[in-house]
């Protein structure tokens, strides 16, 4: 201010500023984060997505489930039998038909045994089912390890 101005003489009224083009780039960037995030998602709800049949289902299936992984519910019909190379084969069972089953990976806990339920998943490699994984289903029948017990805190 110079020395015969006052503040009434200021012009205090908003000055206008040029209309602003529209940047496209932050809508950009935008989609192709969303694009990214629907893309993992899209990503982990397949690999989620690991459907089980039984025996039987699996053999009908065999030509249509190709290369595909799946979990397969049986019975352990024949002794497992481990090979030098610490490959476990045995057949698994369901409702009068059987598969062949080679499995590699993790050893199965000590609940593996003939005449349990397992559901093994891999897929099939020729007319054998090839198995990275065995859940053993434990039985519904509960026996208590010290019968002498009333049951307190069970």
């Amino acid at each position: 201010m110079t020395k015969g101005d006052s503040l009434t003489d200021m012009n205090l009224t908003p000055r206008e500023l040029p209309e602003q083009k529209r940047s496209y780039r932050n809508w950009i960037i935008c989609g192709i984060f969303l694009a990214a995030g629907a893309f993992v998602v899209t990503q982990a709800l397949g690999d989620a997505a690991v459907f089980y049949l039984n025996v039987d289902e699996a053999q009908e299936q065999k030509v249509d489930l190709a290369d595909d992984t799946f979990r397969m519910q049986g019975t352990v019909v024949s002794e497992p039998e481990t090979n030098s190379s610490g490959i476990i084969e045995f057949t698994v069972g369901w409702e009068g038909t059987t598969q062949t089953v080679r499995h590699v990976g993790e050893e199965p806990t000590d609940l593996f045994a003939f005449g349990q339920s397992v559901i093994v998943e891999g897929r099939f490699i020729g007319d054998i089912f090839q198995s990275t994984q065995i859940l053993v289903k434990h039985s519904e029948n509960y026996v208590a390890d010290n019968e002498d017990r009333d049951g307190v805190g069970v």
